[in-house]
């Protein structure tokens, strides 16, 4: 038998991607252990969907807190999987949504192998998820935001591998876990609209095709006003259950010119942090490809970017801003959010915030140039529908713009736009990368490769840190917690204890989360006789005080137990 000379190249290759993924599993595991996220207590939002979960584990049912803004269903049955062993803990729930990160980690990693054959740029951009401090952040909560990138990155794999081999069975694939994204949270309806164009792309624009391609997007239509009908029957509706689009019609309701306004700061604050965030594979791209161009397009390219920076950067200065520019999640020298009263992070150094601005400036640059570049092949292409490369960028593209253009009119205030929201587009952002640097050569410069791993070696590094410090705080603030109720017996009503105590002993759909009372506490908090603090507070003498070991700045960090004053 004649043997097939490309059979050994096809073993080195899957050696090669087998080598890659281990190693994505290792630091992820590596990590995962370095912060320790073993701990029976809620962080920012998950509180109200670990409620859920508790309930069905426990009466076999479904409901859910008037906190809940999303579909949030598939994410409940997950995390119920995870209960399922030992019973309902935030530990557990945490470990779902750590396997979702990771999943997340690996379909990034399998995208990119799609797009560009590269295996050594596929291990980059899918590490530079896995060390992004707001997705590993969250990747140890049981926020939504992780559990929908895992759903959503898988659903896009299939797709995209559905639609290169024209493989039924693969398209299927994708469009059934594409309704699982979306009923885990509603922006999931961007991935089935956006394969329907990408449909049209690839096999040509007629009505029988039409049909194909956007018949999934209709059925996830009538699979979210289904969900929306019956939690309406069945007296299920969370009170903010999609709340999102409620603050998005006010925003528009105040006119075009603010919500160009909006869609301005947002998106240039966004493009600062996925600059960031993707700065060490940009760097690496942007310089092989002006290697590769002539002399005069080389001088064009800097040239261009050196205009955008230059803008951005004038734009920051008059408006007096420099990073974190929106928040949530990264906060000052750490990752959050931070909501107790008397919240505290160590502050880090002006110049810190403003080198690190400068970075993502110059990284937002770059990517507003590939995304022109993206922008002009589909145009440039139209006319040969059968070109990968273009229905590939349709699909990419469309996804981008159909998610952020709704997310970035939402503003800046309560329920607006948060820096978690940005972490969706951030495989999808590499792909563009991915496609715009495919012809390249990666025979690069030392030193282009020597800044980009000490990048990453250094986010890595406080990616870690942040998350340590994190978890480490409010496991002191939940001791400091449960001392007080049960061994003082003092009712959660009497206590502040942060918000997500609040919200899970204490939650009424009735209180008016945004007014503020002097007189006590906010959050749900009828008497603040006792507080959970950082720091000590007026009128209040400490009780009992907890060390934690802080990663960053290294040192011992502290949380107090505090008790209201007589008289």
């Amino acid at each position: 038998m004649k043997q097939n000379p490309f059979y050994p190249h096809i073993i080195r290759s899957h050696k090669t991607d087998i080598i890659n993924i281990s190693v994505l599993i290792a630091t992820w595991v590596i990590m995962v252990i370095l912060v320790n996220p073993v701990g029976d207590f809620p962080l920012n939002d998950d509180w109200a969907y670990g409620y859920s979960v508790k309930y069905l584990i426990e009466n076999g049912d479904l409901q859910f807190l008037g906190w809940t803004a999303t579909n949030l269903i598939s994410q409940v049955f997950w995390g119920a999987l995870f209960c399922l062993p030992f019973g309902f803990s935030f530990t557990a729930l945490r470990f779902s949504t750590l396997t979702l990160g990771l999943t997340g980690v690996l379909a990034t990693y399998g995208l990119l192998r799609e797009v560009d054959e590269n295996r050594n740029f596929s291990l980059l951009g899918a590490m530079m998820i896995a060390i992004n401090p707001i997705y590993f952040g969250l990747s140890n909560t049981f926020m939504n935001d992780v559990p929908f990138f895992g759903f959503a990155a898988v659903s896009f794999y299939f797709l995209l591998r559905g639609l290169k081999s024209g493989s039924e069975l693969e398209i299927l694939t994708g469009i059934f876990i594409a309704w699982i994204a979306l009923l885990s949270r509603q922006v999931g309806m961007a991935i089935l609209l956006a394969f329907g164009y990408a449909y049209l792309a690839k096999k040509g624009t007629n009505l029988r095709n039409f049909i194909k391609g956007f018949s999934p997007a209709l059925a996830g239509i009538a699979i979210q006003l289904s969900y929306q009908k019956w939690l309406q029957l069945t007296m299920r509706l969370p009170d903010k259950y999609g709340n999102q689009i409620k603050t998005l019609l006010e925003e528009l309701s105040r006119g075009a010119g603010h919500a160009l306004s909006n869609f301005t700061k947002i998106g240039l604050f966004s493009l600062i942090y996925l600059g960031l965030f993707l700065f060490p594979i940009l760097i690496i791209s942007f310089t092989g490809k002006s290697r590769e161009l002539s002399s005069r397009y080389r001088i064009m390219t800097l040239t261009a970017v050196s205009g955008l920076f230059a803008a951005i950067i004038m734009t920051l200065v008059l408006k007096q801003r420099r990073m974190p520019l929106v928040g949530n999640i990264l906060a000052d020298f750490g990752v959050g959010p931070l909501i107790l009263k008397n919240s505290y992070l160590p502050q880090a150094p002006q110049l810190f915030w403003t080198i690190i601005t400068t970075i993502g400036a110059i990284g937002a640059a770059i990517l507003l140039l590939y995304l022109f570049f993206a922008l002009a092949q589909i145009f440039t292409r139209h006319s040969s529908p059968e070109s990968e490369k273009t229905w590939l960028t349709v699909f990419i593209v469309s996804t981008i713009g159909i998610y952020f253009l709704p997310v970035s009119l939402l503003g800046l205030g309560p329920f607006g736009f948060y820096d978690r929201y940005l972490i969706f587009l951030l495989p999808l952002l590499l792909m563009i990368v991915s496609i715009s640097a495919k012809d390249i050569k990666w025979d690069l410069s030392r030193k282009s490769i020597s800044v980009a791993l000490l990048m990453m070696l250094l986010c890595g590094g406080f990616t870690i840190g942040a998350t340590h410090d994190y978890l480490s705080w409010n496991r002191v603030r939940w001791q400091g917690l449960h001392y007080l109720m049960r061994a003082d017996r003092i009712p959660p009503s009497r206590i502040d204890g942060g918000f997500e105590f609040n919200g899970w002993y204490l939650y009424d759909p009735g209180y008016d989360d945004w007014k503020y009372e002097p007189e006590k506490s906010w959050y749900w908090v009828d008497r603040d006789d006792y507080i959970i603090s950082f720091e000590p507070l007026a009128g209040y003498r400490e009780l009992k005080r907890y060390t934690f070991r802080r990663w960053f700045p290294w040192g011992q960090g502290k949380i107090l137990v505090l008790k209201r004053s007589a008289g």
